[in-house]
């Protein structure tokens, strides 16, 4: 079976991106394929997305970024006004036939990436997590090591624990070249009270080397059969 990982983030700025390129390049590492998957994203600039290069350039396959994306906006703006503003609403029925499409792809591993955190709004009365898809998903939860990490971690773990969501870990991602103040005695404190597994931490590095940011990375964790409790 194809394993499918959805990453969401504490907040908008968590490293969501950077956090599924370094999973996708250790993933490779052990011998799987990885197919990245990013339902919905805003801003272009001469016809590139940053996030979308990213998640080309991490799995080593031949794709153009309208391959892994669905709803593409050129405003870099909140992605249900930017759809408003291009008249192109976002529909979950669509955002099924591709995942359907890369989930059939042949690849082993499946990584969808959010956007903004978890109660993305798609519409003035949806939000992304309505997707019936994301109950199949395992979800991992990147933690923005800055002030405030604590409380929008734990909001977010506990929210995707009581609406059901399989919840298998997170990652403590370091937003910048500076650590936060305090920040071993932060992530102590997330790996005592998040209600599941620490996969591990990355580190900001100038070169944007996924494989230099992913040293702590345990894909064992991921792999365990693991609901959030």
């Amino acid at each position: 079976m194809v394993k499918q990982l959805f990453i969401t983030g504490t907040d908008t700025d968590a490293g969501k991106t950077f956090c599924a390129c370094v999973l996708a390049k250790k993933f490779r590492e052990a011998g799987l394929q990885v197919r990245p998957y990013k339902p919905i994203v805003a801003g272009f600039e001469n016809g590139h997305n940053a996030d979308l290069d990213s998640h080309i350039r991490a799995c080593g396959l031949p794709l153009k970024p309208h391959d892994i994306t669905t709803f593409a906006y050129q405003e870099a703006i909140a992605p249900h006004i930017a759809a408003e503003h291009e008249n192109k609403p976002i529909d979950f029925k669509q955002l099924d036939l591709d995942l359907h499409k890369a989930v059939n792809s042949g690849a082993d591993v499946v990584i969808t990436e959010g956007a903004g955190g978890w109660f993305l709004p798609v519409s003035s009365t949806a939000v992304l997590p309505q997707w019936d898809a994301l109950k199949k998903m395992e979800i991992i939860i990147v933690v923005g090591m800055k002030l405030g990490c604590l409380n929008h971690a734990l909001m977010t773990a506990t929210l995707l624990d009581n609406e059901g969501f399989r919840v298998v870990g997170f990652i403590a991602n370091t937003t910048g070249p500076e650590k936060m103040p305090f920040y071993q005695e932060n992530l102590e404190t997330l790996k005592q009270i998040m209600p599941c597994p620490f996969i591990g931490e990355v580190f900001y590095n100038e070169e944007h080397d996924f494989s230099k940011a992913s040293e702590t990375i345990d894909l064992s964790v991921i792999n365990a059969d693991y609901v959030c409790y």
